[in-house]
């Protein structure tokens, strides 16, 4: 499944990336300054990992196996030394080996293939795409707004990390998927946490009209 080993700076959080997905960070460490600028003098990439056992400040903190390398997009620089970085989730990848802690943790990283030779029905992928549309208007009327045609990649592989980032789940169960190797998989898994997540917003936008009516 590796198709690339390599050694990746690593930015241990309490958040899951996800590949094609944007994350805003706020950097205030001096030993994450340091390594924001290794890595704009470099390629502009680094390993966004979930916080398994630590803190995301203070000492190293230990991550889980499976991360996301992030690329940087964009860097806003204040005057006392902060950062304002956003990144964009590309390829998943495995640690093979920690081999740095201080300033910063690094690791020998294999990226990971996302290529999956299971195929799933074209039926069952439709379903997921609806199901996921259906998620996504629910969603915006529970913010009191309205989307006609939601867009959802056409892509199985970026549609199964789209929902991924896109569901309220918590943080174990977004990492699970992101481990996950295989697609349909991915996507079975997430299809029951679709309609789960479906029904929710039903009950609660049922709620929320019966108020406004009893308000009248």
């Amino acid at each position: 499944m590796s198709t690339e080993d390599r050694i990746l700076p690593l930015f241990p959080l309490n958040t899951v990336l996800f590949p094609d997905s944007t994350l805003p960070l706020q950097i205030f460490e001096d030993r994450y300054k340091s390594m924001m600028k290794y890595c704009l003098e470099r390629d502009s990439t680094f390993g966004v990992v979930l916080i398994k056992t630590g803190q995301e400040v203070g000492a190293p903190a230990t991550p889980h196996s499976i991360g996301t390398v992030a690329h940087i997009t964009d860097v806003q620089r204040f005057a006392d030394g902060k950062m304002l970085v956003s990144v964009v989730g590309q390829q998943r990848f495995k640690i093979n080996d920690l081999i740095q802690y201080h300033p910063y943790i690094e690791a020998k990283i294999e990226i990971l293939d996302d290529r999956d030779e299971s195929l799933m029905p074209s039926v069952e992928f439709e379903a997921i795409q609806a199901a996921m549309s259906k998620y996504l208007r629910l969603s915006a009327g529970l913010r009191g707004g309205w989307i006609r045609n939601p867009k959802v990649p056409s892509d199985p592989t970026l549609l199964s990390y789209f929902i991924g980032g896109a569901l309220t789940l918590g943080l174990r169960e977004k990492q699970t998927l992101l481990e996950e190797l295989s697609t349909s998989r991915r996507l079975e898994q997430e299809l029951d946490m679709l309609r789960n997540e479906i029904n929710e917003i039903k009950l609660k936008l049922t709620f929320e009209m019966r108020r406004k009516v009893s308000r009248q």
